[in-house]
């Protein structure tokens, strides 16, 4: 019978096989605690870390772990571990799917650069509103762990605006991240030095026009995300937290000076899941706010920096950006903003083999253009709701989901775009 969990048992020897291009130093910053192990749980538990961590870090494809009596020291066992590396080079493309926009993504990279789980990679990706973006990164897990990673990264792109205002934007940036896995979520701290140049296009506001030309950005960001959805693009049970932070100009670096916060929840739950037939109850909220941190009054942020609402993945029934104040045909955006949307998803009966469902929902949000007090912008943002309901069918695949919507806009203000028609969305982000 196998020994109770608390009976003693130690690590006499650990033999590690199948490793060329993995270090011994590396190996044993992950390995070595298992010899702190006293009892058959805590050997048995640092064995399991030990196969985790390794997974982990991605660079084996095969992990086999065997623990050996060792009859000649008593309580003691012997693990080894049989190890196959993955291949060093690495290529991919896929397709990326965002705000009403599809991309074609592919990468060169390396992985175990320098036999400690290292990897460099340059991607690019090209689509109809990333006109075109590329990125070179290279990591190296902090002291061994897999649960983080720290790197240096070097990225441009060229992206179309004028879905919403009407000027093209290549930026380049430079900087360095730091990845934290816990059992809450993923941590990411970055901070990237920014230089952006905006080309209007002929038919721009002067608002547009006035920010055109070369700006700088210096930003501190942090995001926390925890993710529980048993789908991306489809949930049909569990949550979503996402909380972001950007803090420009810190030390009156660059031209922009804000904090910036922005937070999006969504929780999904079944209401009926019997046979084909299924309801989905689907909630979601979101919400950012500007604080500037200069007494400049009439300093305005940058339209690359300012939030925009309305849209098919936004509050739907109005145009991409078509809430809040405009001038000409472009949306000035909006320094604090909510939106908030509520849906029903079904199986259509007949159907339950395809993917395929009905849908109604209703959205609500709101957007001021310049952020006054906290308090004064959320007695803004509650006094200004605009709403919109609708009823439609969901295609969805593992990347993507579209929508076509027929949309109901209820409540909007002289300045807005609404959309009383039908709608379609494409992406993976929906309110």
């Amino acid at each position: 019978s196998a020994p109770p969990p608390e009976a003693p048992l130690r690590v006499n020897a650990l033999r590690i096989l199948g490793t060329a291009a993995t270090r011994n130093s590396f190996l044993n910053s992950v390995t070595s605690h298992v010899f702190k192990a006293g009892t058959t749980e805590e050997v048995m538990q640092r064995v399991e870390t030990i196969a985790t961590q390794l997974q982990k870090h991605d660079i084996f494809d095969e992990i086999k772990i065997y623990l050996d009596t060792n009859h000649a020291i008593p309580d003691t066992v012997d693990v080894t571990l049989h190890l196959k590396e993955k291949e060093k080079g690495l290529f991919q493309t896929k397709v990326n799917v965002g705000d009403n926009q599809a991309e074609l993504n592919g990468g060169v990279g390396l992985r175990n650069v320098f036999g400690g789980a290292e990897s460099g990679a340059v991607n690019f990706s090209f689509g109809n509103r990333t006109k075109a973006a590329v990125e070179s990164v290279f990591e190296t897990p902090f002291r061994g762990n897999a649960n983080t990673r720290m790197g240096v990264f070097l990225n441009g792109s060229i992206r179309d605006h004028s879905q919403i205002n009407a000027y093209r934007e290549s930026a380049k940036s430079s900087g360095v991240r730091f990845k934290g896995w816990t059992q809450y979520g993923e941590h990411q701290v970055a901070y990237a030095v920014t230089e952006r140049d905006v080309t209007a296009l002929s038919t721009a506001s002067a608002t547009v026009r006035s920010q055109s030309g070369t700006n700088h950005k210096q930003s501190v960001y942090h995001s926390f995300v925890r993710d529980q959805r048993n789908s991306a693009t489809l949930p049909t049970r569990g949550h979503f937290l996402g909380i972001y932070q950007e803090l420009s100009g810190l030390g009156g670096r660059g031209d922009t000076s804000f904090l910036k916060h922005e937070m999006q929840a969504s929780f999904h739950q079944a209401l009926v899941d019997e046979g084909d037939s299924k309801l989905v109850f689907s909630t979601s909220v979101r919400a950012g706010l500007f604080t500037a941190l200069n007494d400049k009054e009439n300093e305005q942020m940058h339209m690359s920096d300012r939030f925009y609402v309305g849209g098919p993945l936004s509050v739907r029934g109005f145009k991409m950006g078509g809430i809040g104040e405009r001038e000409g045909n472009d949306a000035l955006g909006g320094e604090g903003y909510w939106a908030a949307g509520a849906s029903l998803i079904s199986s259509i009966p007949g159907l339950s083999h395809l993917p395929i469902k009905a849908h109604a929902f209703a959205n609500a949000g709101s957007i001021v253009t310049r952020a006054g007090t906290p308090s004064d912008t959320i007695k803004d943002l509650s006094e200004t709701p605009r709403t919109s309901v609708g009823f439609g069918l969901i295609l969805h695949h593992s990347i993507a989901r579209l929508e076509a919507n027929y949309c109901i806009p209820l409540k909007y203000a002289g300045t807005d775009l609404p959309e009383p028609k039908l709608q379609f969305g494409f992406g993976l982000n929906f309110l």
